[in-house]
């Protein structure tokens, strides 16, 4: 079962266009059975008996002519009939030979002598004739006749009929899997757009009534969804801007307090402020189009290294410079994020790396903290999902550093992935996108990827 679904493709066209050829090739093969059992078969068996009568009926005229009559007789059925009369075996490398054609001749002539009657064949002057020994009279005459006769060809025209079929039934499956299959590419394309934060535009509402209608309706949705997620990000601002005014009274109130104010109530105050301010900044940056970029060549590796610049409990590779082309804005953002969440969680050193791949670079950051339990490793991509339950920002923030990274990697096609680190602790992997080679840009079907360093 599982060797049969490594030979159904994969795409929607591919699984069409099988199916269309596998549907129209036994419709093919049974067309031509029909046409072989119930027409070419019957005329064969016909011609067959016809021309055995004829090379029975020619062999017992020889006999019955007077000897100065028989050498003119024997011309004329050559010339007439292409049929040659030999008084001895024709050769002596005389031999079978597979005709199909022959054992229906055979049969014929046995059912009117009465006698099983084999063919040989033998090659004279270039061309291949059939020989048959008939007895008359006590004495065996050898009649036979040649190939060109005959005139079919059934292989040659076997295989003209298969390739025709085959041209015929891939050239028109693919016009009617690509009509079919072309709507719904261009609409996973603008899903798939849609998924990672863009706004694609229009597809066009044309073809098919259904294919048409599914076009209709995800116009819609999209244009739903703009709406939606510019209605948040105003929500969001708003509620920014209205809620930093009281911080900033609170700030001066703070600031105003008297003298004999207790300093431990005063730092309380002054942390609790400044908890607010980030998570009110978080919560307007989850709130923005967190989209793709411009992308820029950059140094990877003095981009971490300014990541980490100044950062207690962080052990990095070093190494030679690395240039990429990569939106260099979000990565630091992603990169930071993941950083953050590593120091919060873990009292150990925290590890990153960078492996400079040609193709496709990728960025490592490792802690010894608590780990992620398997089933988390995707809910806590989620906003506002925390392993801990509380909403203390001193066991775990508010949620939304691993959300952002996580939206921003999706936009630039950047490949996040978070697992359990061997011996205790998370790994994050931070891969770039993939820049495509000479050869993928004139063969864009190839695939060439290695997996990373393995900690």
């Amino acid at each position: 079962m599982r060797f049969m679904r490594r030979l159904v493709p994969a795409t929607l066209f591919g699984r069409a266009l099988l199916t269309l050829i596998f549907t129209f090739g036994v419709f093919a093969l049974v067309t031509s059975a029909a046409l072989v059992f119930y027409a070419l078969i019957p005329l064969a068996q016909r011609s067959a008996s016809d021309l055995a009568s004829i090379m029975v009926l020619s062999a017992r005229t020889l006999r019955q002519l007077p000897p100065q009559l028989r050498d003119e007789y024997r011309q004329r059925l050559v010339t007439e009939y292409q049929i040659r009369l030999a008084d001895e075996r024709p050769l002596a490398d005389a031999r079978r030979y597979f005709f199909p054609y022959l054992q229906r001749v055979e049969d014929a002539l046995s059912r009117r002598l009465g006698r099983r009657v084999e063919m040989i064949a033998s090659v004279a002057n270039g061309e291949r004739w059939f020989w048959a020994a008939i007895e008359v009279g006590g004495e065996t005459l050898w009649t036979g006749f040649p190939r060109s006769r005959v005139g079919t060809r059934p292989l040659e025209g076997l295989a003209v009929i298969l390739t025709v079929a085959v041209v015929l039934i891939i050239f028109t499956t693919v016009i009617l899997a690509g009509r079919v299959s072309s709507p719904l590419r261009r609409l996973a394309s603008a899903v798939e757009q849609v998924a990672l934060g863009f706004s694609p535009n229009q597809l066009p509402e044309t073809g098919p009534r259904e294919l048409a209608n599914l076009a209709r309706q995800f116009n819609e949705t999209s244009r739903q969804i703009r709406e939606l997620l510019a209605n948040r990000t105003l929500l969001l601002a708003g509620i920014s801007h209205d809620l930093r005014t009281p911080l900033t009274r609170l700030r001066l109130a703070v600031a105003m307090l008297p003298e004999e104010t207790s300093p431990a109530l005063v730092a309380r105050l002054e942390r609790d402020i400044e908890e607010m301010n980030a998570l009110i900044t978080q919560a307007v940056e989850l709130g923005k189009n967190l989209g793709a970029g411009p992308r820029e060549e950059v140094d990877l590796r003095a981009l971490v290294d300014e990541l980490i610049a100044g950062r207690p409990r962080i052990l990095a590779d070093g190494g030679p410079s690395c240039r990429y082309r990569v939106d260099a804005l979000a990565l630091r953002r992603i990169v930071g994020n993941l950083v953050e969440n590593a120091l919060r969680y873990s009292a150990d050193q925290v590890e990153v790396y960078l492996d400079c791949q040609p193709l496709r670079p990728v960025i490592f950051v490792l802690d010894r903290g608590p780990g992620i339990p398997e089933a988390e490793l995707e809910a806590v991509l989620r906003p506002y999902y925390r392993l801990e339950g509380s909403r203390n920002r001193e066991t775990g923030g508010a949620g939304l550093g691993l959300a952002i990274a996580h939206q921003l990697a999706l936009a630039n096609h950047i490949e996040l992935r978070l697992g359990r680190r061997r011996g205790g602790g998370t790994i994050a992997s931070v891969r770039l996108p993939r820049l495509e080679t000479q050869e993928e840009r004139l063969a864009p079907f190839a695939m060439v990827d290695g997996d990373a360093w393995h900690p």
